[in-house]
């Protein structure tokens, strides 16, 4: 029987990476921290670095899917029976409670990159409860993958605005908007 040792050394320094990039978001400019600033803040080696990732866009984005699964587990969880598909008031809620760590990734390409990825992980996450939607042997107007994509890019150009301008509403105001705008979206896509 394999030891599980490897694997909690593993996890425990990934989040010693995770948690010295999300500091170091919080002193300066994503642009400005370098892979050295990352490793000394979290007390590894280079080496221990690059084992774990090819550089710090690679951090970045590791992390980034982490929250992304967690925060879409926990909506998925709480909303077994419903047809929601992005997620919504928690990830709202968290970039409100770590607005200065957003706000770092505001001034660089940090920004770009989280809002790429997460258009890329919610459109692969949204296929498959689109298809769940669709009655048996009933094909969608618009192509699955098409319509995911419109629709979670739709989701991060709102998250997008709503960074951009300090988060002027609530998260269960944003939340409204985003059902308002998408829901006709779905519907029409999916049933015409």
């Amino acid at each position: 029987m394999p030891s599980e040792k490897p694997d909690r050394r593993i996890n425990r320094t990934r989040e010693m990476l995770f948690r010295a990039l999300s500091s170091l978001m919080i002193e300066k400019r994503y642009d400005d921290i370098t892979v050295q600033d990352i490793i000394d803040r979290a007390n590894v080696g280079r080496s221990t670095f690059y084992a774990h990732f090819q550089d710090k866009e690679d951090l970045a984005v590791a992390n980034m899917l982490v929250m992304f699964d967690s925060l879409t587990n926990s909506m998925e969880q709480n909303n077994k029976d419903s047809h929601q598909f992005l997620p919504g008031r928690g990830l709202f809620e968290h970039i409100r409670d770590n607005y200065p760590m957003f706000k770092a990734l505001i001034s660089g390409r940090g920004m770009d990159l989280f809002f790429v990825k997460g258009q890329e992980y919610w459109s692969g996450r949204m296929t498959a409860r689109l298809q769940a939607m669709l009655p048996a042997g009933q094909e969608p107007k618009v192509p699955i993958p098409i319509l995911a994509h419109y629709i979670s890019g739709t989701f991060v150009m709102l998250l997008k605005w709503w960074i951009d301008n300090k988060m002027p509403y609530s998260s269960d105001r944003m939340i409204e908007i985003v059902e308002i705008l998408v829901t006709p979206s779905v519907q029409a896509g999916l049933f015409g």
